[in-house]
């Protein structure tokens, strides 16, 4: 790396089964070994990913979009509609620590600097937990507890979390703020020129959320998106090299289930990484 770089950063995007995308990106810099950031940030999915890149277990996210998000268990639409929720991510994670579990003596070995984003469910307030042993399966799971979709908040030492994607579903912005940062790698799952639209929806919906806090921070969810994106592209001090998916009909959404486009997105970010490993050495040299 170059010498003058003091602190970089490897900050992941969330969007359910879009991440097989961001998967893909990762494994590729688990094959070649390339870890060279100093700060984690995930949110949602993009959380989930980054655990399993720090605890260096290649293909497990894949094995787990190939199979237990593709099990019947998982997102249920007729449970949703008699008051359940439409992804059952309690189920997920318990399946998983039984399954294909987190190593996390691997994780915590070198004691990095992981963050996990939240959103706390009465305040609205983005919180960025750090990744600890007691806390992180919880954490993980509040994070990938989308409102709506999951009814109920994930309680985190004593307080209620949801999605961190309704306060900060970019977390650039608090990222490039903290001590010493020089570079920062951005892995999308939304293609380049995506803007975050449907304000009239979150509008909608903060109607039917009980605290004020949490209705205002959805209501807002699309303009601070919108902004985060417009940080990437404006002129900063910092190095910042993003990495998009295309914008192609094959690629997952966020509740995909086609095994065939998970595993289409999943080798298109493992090409995408290859490229990223370059194209970061170039960056630090510039």
């Amino acid at each position: 790396m170059n010498h003058a770089i003091q602190s970089s950063a490897l900050v992941v995007e969330g969007g359910g089964m879009r991440a097989a995308f961001s998967t893909g990106v990762v494994d590729a810099f688990l094959t070649e070994q390339f870890n060279p950031f100093h700060l984690y940030v995930g949110v949602s999915s993009g959380s989930t990913t980054l655990a399993s890149y720090l605890a260096q277990q290649k293909g497990r996210n894949l094995d787990i979009f190939l199979d237990q998000t593709l099990r019947p268990e998982f997102i249920q639409l007729k449970r949703f509609f008699k008051g359940g929720d439409l992804m059952d991510v309690k189920w997920m994670w318990d399946v998983l620590e039984q399954e294909n579990p987190l190593d996390l003596a691997t994780l915590f070995k070198n004691h990095p600097e992981f963050y996990i984003v939240l959103t706390h469910a009465h305040t609205g307030q983005a919180h960025y937990q750090r990744a600890q042993p007691e806390t992180l399966l919880d954490s993980l799971r509040a994070s990938s507890s989308i409102p709506f979709i999951t009814r109920q908040p994930v309680w985190v030492q004593q307080q209620p979390f949801f999605d961190g994607g309704v306060a900060d579903a970019l977390p650039v912005q608090w990222t490039a703020q903290q001590h010493q940062m020089d570079a920062l790698m951005v892995i999308r799952t939304r293609p380049r020129h995506y803007a975050k639209q449907g304000q009239k929806t979150d509008a909608l919906l903060s109607r039917f959320v009980q605290h004020h806090g949490f209705a205002q921070s959805l209501k807002q969810r699309g303009e601070h998106y919108n902004q985060s994106v417009d940080f990437l592209r404006k002129p900063q001090p910092l190095k910042i090299l993003e990495i998009n998916p295309p914008e192609h009909k094959y690629m997952a959404n966020r509740l995909c289930q086609d095994p065939k486009r998970l595993r289409y997105s999943y080798q298109v970010g493992v090409e995408a990484g290859y490229r990223a490993m370059q194209d970061w050495q170039q960056l630090l040299r510039a």
